[in-house]
């Protein structure tokens, strides 16, 4: 499983700044949530994480060190808002072969019908992208994002503007994470309060610290007090 950090990492300098300087961790076995404002920064901060933009100051590190080619190669965007958001009016069906396509697959229409199948999303195959419920898009668009050689990590943006419950799409987020790919969620403040609640780590807090073990302290023999012991009877 791999390891992202941003260590004062920023996009532009100043109060100009298009991404003001961040601390981030994403990694662990369950997902982590990073929660951003304003309209541009969740695409900033998912490119940063994924390796597809240098940051103008501070460092971008995968399993400790930097490496852009590397983060690019291991991660996917999902989903992500103008670089990786389909069209809304495009099928379903050719969405999936394109994916297909870059995973290497074959991306024959009896090929994407069983995917689609096996998703229990064969009905929407000739719709478009658009009405796909939220959930299932999400939990489509990460198993996507997977099939790809090499990506064990991937960045889920915004996935509250699809609206539906967080709780619906968060599950199947959990349970690739239990599959053991790093799993990223940049969303905003309310959604990432609730995903935190159900589970999620928060990318911007701080570890803990390791707690050091400490041996229980011994035993004091027990010495019984003077009175304790009987006296002898001498009479």
């Amino acid at each position: 499983m791999m390891r992202v950090e941003l260590r004062q990492a920023a996009i532009g300098r100043g109060l100009g700044a298009s991404l003001p300087a961040l601390d981030l961790i994403v990694d662990g076995p369950v997902p982590v949530v990073i929660a951003v404002q304003t309209d541009e920064r969740p695409m900033l901060v998912s490119m940063l994480l994924a390796g597809r933009v240098r940051c103008d100051s501070g460092r971008v590190l995968v399993d400790g060190k930097e490496d852009a080619d590397q983060l690019r190669r291991r991660t996917a965007l999902v989903d992500t808002p103008i670089v990786a958001e389909p069209s809304a009016g495009i099928a379903l069906a050719t969405i999936v072969a394109e994916e297909f396509s870059f995973a290497g697959l074959r991306t024959s229409g009896r090929a994407v019908r069983g995917f689609l199948t096996d998703h229990g999303l064969a009905d929407f195959a000739s719709l478009p992208v658009r009405a796909l419920p939220p959930a299932d898009r999400i939990r489509l668009f990460s198993e996507l994002a997977v099939l790809r050689a090499g990506v064990d990590g991937i960045i889920v943006t915004s996935p509250e503007r699809h609206g539906g419950a967080p709780a619906e799409w968060f599950a199947h987020l959990v349970a690739l994470a239990e599959r053991g790919v790093t799993v990223a969620i940049v969303t905003d403040y309310a959604t990432s309060q609730i995903l935190i609640d159900l589970g999620a780590r928060d990318g911007a807090a701080p570890e803990a610290p390791p707690q050091p073990v400490t041996e229980e302290a011994e035993a004091e023999p027990f010495l019984p007090s003077p009175t304790d012991s009987p006296e002898s009877d001498l009479s």
